[in-house]
């Protein structure tokens, strides 16, 4: 009996504990209203708008967004749609919009004028969803298709005539968002295919056109702003807060022609395409960070007036990435640097221009630059109040710590380089190098068909035979042979600011 009284009591508070968590869960439009006011807010955003709420639904028109930057340089006007919130017996939210609307960014400068945007969008059966509490909500957001067109440019003093439409195959995308100090959002969003079209056409007769499609897209994007903004003339202020941007992407193909006349000629025709891509970037503390590689890549450009014949050529693969610090700290920070351009080809009409008798090996090249590092810096790179006295200081605000060279190799015509290593470098000793910090450390570089790539430059008449001569001899003199037509230069510095090279002593 003792044991039934129990089990009844402990079931009693636990479904009186999930009621209580399922009440406290409930959101209502208005406080849907209340995180996009905050979260704008965080942006540096000044809201405009007014719900009006009657029984379960609440009613957003003619809202805005006024941002005003610094010293009265400009202020930036982004109209929003009519929203509508509806109250749901379950504690949901349903959004609503117009399923067209335009929206209206009007700029003023000032010193310049006046000028407006006008944006058309529509979305087909758009849905969308809140839930949570009033401060850790869920967004779920989702349409059929998704078009914007570019309806009207307005910037004085100038008669723009642009038009552009982007059509989508729709998207879907859960949004979390989290309000405190921070504001923060998580966003995981799907993209279908896209296609995009514009036409400018110049006052001086010239008409550019594009066209291009866009595979579909998965993304991710997470943002923190500090609550009711940050001073956008010190950002640095809101990264030491916590504020951070980061996002990744992962795409399948694309692809664009670009077709430029004036009064109806071809002034050039451009076409580029490419396989999936992936992308990540990240805005915080610790510095920006982006990195970005794609496969299968192709191009194509003809400039009738400058070239007989269309350029065109491939890349089985492009990479490229960059990473510094934006804060300054006593501290060494990360910096790096990637460029990956692997088997590059170009045409046969382009290999013609300089090499008509088919001299030289068409094989692919490649061209790969890794290189990475630690600095001590100085530069507070996002206070603009203040970043250019920081770099007319008398002695460098940023100093190199260390260097690892990963990669640094290029493959072109049968033959190929490859460097690699690594150094620290000592700031404070100014003197063994005169004037330069003193670098300890060991790099090596290997060197395959060099004598035959001389042998084609001889006889492709870039060089003759007595330049021949002394390349071969100085590299007869830093180098040694590992193997047929293969070379190894080691080069080390000591501690003593001694420099090796493969073992004997240079200086």
């Amino acid at each position: 009996m003792m044991l039934r009284r129990n089990l009844f009591g402990t079931t009693v508070l636990s479904a009186t504990a999930m009621l209580a968590q399922s009440v406290a869960a409930d959101v209502t439009g208005a406080d849907v209203w209340a995180t996009y006011t905050a979260y704008y807010e965080s942006t540096g955003a000044q809201v405009i708008g007014t719900p009006t709420t009657s029984g379960d639904e609440t009613v957003i028109s003619d809202s805005a967004l006024l941002y005003r930057f610094p010293f009265d340089v400009a202020t930036l006007r982004v109209g929003l749609p009519d929203m509508r919130f509806v109250d749901q017996s379950d504690g949901t939210v349903l959004i609503s919009y117009p399923e067209a609307f335009d929206v209206r960014i009007e700029f003023d400068v000032p010193s310049e004028g006046s000028g407006a945007l006008t944006l058309g969008i529509a979305q087909d059966n758009f849905q969308g969803t809140v839930s949570g509490d009033p401060a850790d909500m869920t967004f779920v957001q989702s349409a059929d298709a998704l078009t914007v067109e570019v309806k009207d440019i307005e910037v004085p003093e100038e008669d723009i005539n642009f038009s552009m439409l982007a059509s989508g195959a729709g998207y879907s995308s859960t949004s979390r968002v989290v309000t405190g100090d921070l504001i923060t959002t998580t966003t995981e969003m799907t993209t279908g295919a896209a296609d995009v079209a514009y036409v400018l056409n110049d006052a001086d007769g010239s008409v550019i056109s594009n066209t291009g499609r866009f595979g579909a897209n998965d993304t991710t994007f997470e943002t923190a702003f500090p609550a009711g903004g940050s001073d956008i003339m010190n950002l640095s202020a809101a990264l030491a807060a916590g504020a951070y941007l980061r996002g990744t992407a992962d795409a399948e193909g694309s692809s664009s022609e670009t077709i430029t006349t004036i009064d109806g000629d071809i002034l050039s025709e451009q076409s580029q395409s490419s396989g999936r891509t992936t992308s990540r970037f990240s805005i915080d503390a610790a510095g920006f960070d982006l990195f970005a590689e794609g496969e299968g890549v192709e191009f194509n450009m003809l400039i009738p007036d400058v070239f007989p014949f269309p350029i065109s050529g491939s890349m089985g693969k492009a990479v490229g990435g960059y990473k510094f610090p934006l804060m300054p700290s006593e501290e060494p920070q990360d910096v790096a640097m990637r460029l990956d351009f692997s088997d590059l080809e170009i045409s046969e009409d382009l290999w013609g221009l300089f090499d008509p008798n088919g001299d030289l090996p068409r094989d692919p090249a490649s061209i790969n630059i890794d290189v990475a590092g630690t600095v001590i810096s100085e530069i507070d790179a996002l206070n603009f109040e203040t970043i250019e006295a920081q770099m007319n200081q008398s002695e460098p605000p940023i100093s190199l710590e260390s260097l690892t060279i990963n990669e640094i190799s290029v493959s072109a015509i049968r033959a190929s380089a490859l460097a690699t290593g690594a150094f620290v470098v000592d700031n404070t000793d100014m003197t063994t190098f005169d004037g330069f910090p003193r670098p300890e450390g060991s790099a090596i570089l290997n060197v395959e068909g060099a004598n035959a790539l001389i042998d084609r430059l001889v006889g492709f008449g870039v060089i003759g035979p007595d330049e021949a001569g002394m390349a071969r001899l100085g590299m007869g003199f830093i180098a040694k042979a590992t193997g047929d037509d293969a070379f190894e230069t080691r080069l080390d510095v000591n501690g003593e600011g001694h420099v090796i090279v493969n073992g004997q002593r240079m200086r």
